[in-house]
């Protein structure tokens, strides 16, 4: 009898194992991930022209766990970068993303990879081709010369509407073409000024004729810049490589000028250019001369 129960005893314990390691390990399924499809949205592969703005939405819900993790990346050529990476913990996620397309011609794929807690993952790509805008027609000035503050022969005044100098009283007559004024003084050194800078009206101080006369003072803006690579001063033809220079334009006025610095500008009535400096001369009673590209 006392076997009996022993072997009982045995099988029992066997079934408890048996049925343990039956038992399914739990299931995982992959999230779901959608582009928005609402009107403006790029969905699939797309060709546009360069430094485009396009939006992309992203769509995604967790399935057998929350949500974690969204990233996004850029493939161009071989190369690949993260352009986005965030974490988080839902159930659902949305989100939309505007994107800038590259300032050259070429093609970059972009990946949109969502991950759950449970490390199921799901992913999104399209290819976005960007090509060579037209490119808009632009004015050329070439060895222009502007005066600085001390200087009694050459004007210190520009308009970059017309490419003309002009002294202190023939700008404030035409202050409303005038773009920006020259100067040197020790603290800002060669400097180019928006007519709106507090600095000109404390440079150029006549009472019958300085900026703080004029009926009208130009606010246009200002930004040191380098030009992209394969791009010369030579062969900038239209305004497609001027706008994604100047767009970001900010200061009101730069210094610390010398000969090859290029500065790009923003003007009071929306057109855009690039200045690059061929020579600076003297100082306070000196010159400077440059060349000009702008929008028409």
């Amino acid at each position: 009898m006392k076997r009996i129960s022993y072997l009982l005893s045995i099988l029992l314990v066997a079934s408890v194992v048996f049925l343990q390691s039956c038992q399914k390990d739990p299931v995982t399924s992959a999230p779901t991930i959608l582009f928005n499809a609402a009107p403006g949205f790029t969905t699939a592969d797309v060709s546009v022209t360069v430094n485009s703005v396009i939006k992309i939405g992203i769509i995604a819900n967790g399935t057998s766990s929350n949500l974690s993790r969204i990233t996004i990346s850029q493939l161009v050529g071989t190369q690949s970068t993260t352009l986005h990476d965030s974490t988080f913990s839902t159930a659902q996620f949305s989100q939309n993303f505007t994107i800038t397309t590259a300032s050259v011609p070429g093609s970059v794929k972009l990946t949109f990879k969502i991950s759950q807690e449970d490390g199921e993952t799901a992913e999104l790509s399209l290819t976005v081709t960007t090509t060579a805008a037209a490119g808009g027609p632009i004015n050329i000035y070439s060895s222009k010369i502007l005066g600085s503050h001390e200087n009694t022969t050459v004007g210190s005044s520009f308009a970059s509407s017309n490419g003309q100098v002009y002294d202190l009283a023939s700008a404030k007559t035409n202050s409303a073409l005038i773009d920006w004024m020259y100067y040197y003084t020790t603290t800002n050194l060669a400097t180019i000024a928006s007519p709106k800078d507090v600095t000109v009206a404390t440079v150029f101080t006549s009472a019958t004729n300085g900026p703080a006369t004029w009926a009208t003072r130009n606010d246009t803006r200002f930004q040191v810049v380098t030009l992209p690579t394969g791009v010369t001063w030579d062969n900038i033809t239209t305004d497609t490589q001027i706008i994604p220079l100047a767009s970001g334009a900010s200061a009101t006025k730069i210094g610390s000028l010398s000969a090859g610095k290029i500065i790009s500008f923003y003007r009071a009535d929306g057109k855009m250019g690039l200045i690059k400096v061929d020579a600076i001369t003297g100082t306070t009673a000196g010159t400077i001369t440059y060349s000009v590209k702008v929008q028409q």
